[in-house]
């Protein structure tokens, strides 16, 4: 009988492992990507306009609105998925504390009544954007601590309670900005049915800002 060269089936069972792992993880973030842009199409057409859609590949892609109904102007949906195709990609971005996430960008027609900033200290872009200023406060949104940072601290506590703390479940970070070109970035979960009701937030939040 021949030796057996372990080295061999060693460097062929990682292939194999690689191999696997890169098909199932394509499989996997295409699958997710498919669902994310299908439950977010309602929504950003809900907002009326000029609608379309931009793919980067399988796994990212932004909807675009030109024209949308009042109280906005242009807003745009970006979904990006956390890297899964290889196992060190994943392991560090895993490590980093990456999450599959939605950016939506809108824009304005008139100055919202406050200008304000909202984050989950618990995540990435939270703990990220907590070392660029001191001047935060915390306030308890939907059983979640929030760090929040406001032209006019009061009134932006009683747009929150007019809301409801549940309208932020879906919410991972939050901008209003006023002046020259006003409007609303908010990084929203893709998890099933966060993408599409983070979206009507942000839209019941704006009409309540500019109503």
């Amino acid at each position: 009988m021949a030796d057996v060269d372990w080295g061999l089936v060693a460097v062929f069972a990682l292939a194999v492992f690689f191999l696997g792992w890169y098909y199932a993880a394509f499989v996997y973030s295409r699958r997710l990507a498919g669902r994310v842009a299908t439950e977010l199409k309602g929504a950003v057409l809900a907002l009326g306009g000029t609608s379309h859609i931009r793919w980067f590949g399988t796994t990212a892609f932004r909807m675009t609105t030109e024209g949308a109904n009042a109280p906005f102007r242009d807003v745009s949906v970006t979904v990006t998925l956390r890297p899964r195709e290889m196992p060190i990609n994943w392991a560090i971005g895993t490590a980093q504390g990456r999450r599959d996430a939605a950016l939506v960008e809108a824009s304005l027609r008139a100055n919202p009544r406050i200008g304000f900033e909202l984050i989950d200290p618990m995540t990435r872009i939270g703990r990220r954007r907590a070392r660029t200023k001191g001047d935060w406060s915390t306030v308890s949104l939907d059983g979640r601590e929030f760090l929040l940072s406001a032209d006019d601290e009061r009134e932006a506590r009683r747009l929150f309670e007019d809301l409801g703390s549940a309208s932020f479940e879906t919410i991972t970070a939050l901008h209003v900005t006023a002046g020259s070109e006003p409007g609303i970035a908010a990084s929203v979960s893709v998890e099933t049915g966060h993408a599409a009701r983070g979206v009507a937030a942000i839209r019941s939040l704006a009409e309540r800002l500019v109503g």
